[in-house]
């Protein structure tokens, strides 16, 4: 799955509360989270369908600070896992 998540999401914790959620929830997902040059937030996470579910949800709220304003997606089935962690990259 990628997600684009605009709004107030720079500055605000939003990468480091998007892994640290990951992390804390042992959600089987493993992928990125990187600012965008735009002000979004963009993350790619590979996983279980329902983690990514769950990712999804926490991404519409984001950390306290954040005003989420609008979440774009997509989805797609891949057979091959490209990353061995969820991180934050720049």
């Amino acid at each position: 799955m990628t997600l684009i998540i605009k709004g107030k999401v720079q500055k605000v914790g939003f990468r480091y509360s998007v892994v640290d959620y990951v992390v804390s929830s042992q959600l089987p997902i493993v992928g990125v989270v990187r600012n965008m040059p735009d002000g979004s937030v963009e993350v790619v996470a590979q996983g279980e369908l329902e983690a990514i579910k769950e990712l999804h949800r926490f991404c519409t709220k984001g950390p306290p600070g954040a005003e989420v304003r609008e979440v774009t997606q997509d989805l797609i089935r891949i057979n091959k896992v490209g990353y061995s962690e969820f991180l934050i990259t720049e």
